[in-house]
């Protein structure tokens, strides 16, 4: 059963999330901390970081800022509330702009070095394993995490524009970061993640580029491809 955890930001959210460790009892413990698309919750990745345990890893779910049960900042519900349909991608575009200003995307890296700091702190986690997996919007929130803390590697599927975080900071993050890093999205991708992923394997120093046929965004690509992800990360063992 997981643990429900908490961590408080200095711009006063309270974050959730929800720490699973393998049957295998161990001293320490690789972790991998999950990040999901917006518009959705830790849930997303309930299957696939059951997949993960079964390999020795303990998993984090967390929900962003804004998304889920972190949704309390200050004492006030600041929350996401995510429309089920959008009449065009510009809508979509819109709508994302203004969640972004509402509970700030670009606070998503610090959030999950706070995460990082707890897990050491109080956990039964290995900090020099430490790996990230996100999805879209978490992918994108991922990727600058390296220059706060000591990441072993990342996965982002699907990934959004660096502009989201600020260009130069991931620039600056990922020029001196020398880790593995797997980059996954579809030929066809709905909101263009294909040419983010592009650029930002052309940006690290150790990436590793997977795009895939058809038009799946997200933890949908699992289905079908994620047996290239956990081949991946065998290959850091």
């Amino acid at each position: 059963m997981g643990k429900e955890l908490s961590v408080k930001t200095d711009d006063g959210f309270i974050l959730k999330g929800f720490l699973y460790y393998p049957e295998e009892k161990k001293e320490k413990y690789p972790v991998i901390i999950f990040a999901h698309q917006f518009g959705t919750t830790h849930v997303i990745w309930s299957d696939f970081a059951k997949r993960l345990r079964d390999m020795g890893y303990a998993t984090l779910l967390i929900d962003l800022r804004g998304h889920g049960l972190s949704v309390i900042q200050n004492g006030k519900e600041n929350r996401i509330v995510f429309k089920k349909d959008f009449s065009s991608l510009l809508d979509l575009v819109s709508f994302f702009k203004k969640s972004s200003k509402k509970v700030n995307f670009s606070k998503i890296p610090e959030d999950i070095s706070l995460w990082i700091d707890y897990l050491i702190e109080n956990e039964r986690i290995d900090p020099d394993s430490v790996i990230l997996i996100g999805a879209s919007l978490g992918a994108t929130g991922i990727i600058p995490v390296p220059a706060y803390q000591d990441i072993k590697a990342m996965v982002c599927i699907s990934p959004g524009s660096p502009a989201i975080m600020g260009e130069e900071n991931v620039k600056l993050a990922l020029s001196s970061y020398l880790n593995p890093v797997l980059y996954v999205s579809s030929i066809n991708d709905p909101i263009g993640s294909t040419k983010y992923a592009i650029w930002y394997e052309k940006n690290s120093n150790n990436g590793t580029l997977f795009i895939f046929p058809g038009k799946g965004h997200g933890v949908v690509l699992l289905k079908k491809y994620s047996r290239y992800i956990l081949q991946f990360l065998k290959s850091l063992e």
